[in-house]
């Protein structure tokens, strides 16, 4: 099994999507994620390889298939959530409280311009 450094991004991202919707249809992943039945086909094909995900035919109608998060998949979103955390708190160790509200600073400057931008579009 591919540990969470392993996952991609998109991978990453979807496993999140499955963990808050509990059980998809591939229709309805295409639908949130912009993309053709034939690529979804491929991205659950791999994440089914890795254990990550299960496919099961509905009990009420057999013609579709529903995607959900194994245990396995729900274990490596902990770990990298875990790991990401570690991160945090290591890069929080490295930067002063004053350097963090100097950043917090610019970071509400930046929203507010990119806020102010997007409501004249």
């Amino acid at each position: 099994m591919p540990d969470s450094s392993q996952i991609s991004p998109h991978q990453l991202y979807f496993l999140n999507y499955l963990q808050r919707k509990k059980t998809v249809t591939p229709s309805e992943i295409a639908d949130q994620f912009g993309i053709t039945l034939g690529a979804v086909t491929g991205f659950v094909d791999r994440l089914y390889k890795l254990g990550l995900i299960n496919r099961t035919r509905s009990e009420e109608d057999r013609r579709l298939v529903l995607v959900e998060l194994t245990a396995e998949g729900q274990k490596r979103l902990e770990e990298f959530y875990l790991h990401r955390k570690e991160r945090h708190a290591e890069i929080i160790k490295r930067v002063s409280e004053g350097e963090i509200q100097e950043l917090n600073q610019a970071l509400g400057k930046f929203a507010g311009v990119l806020n102010e931008l997007t409501k004249r579009e």
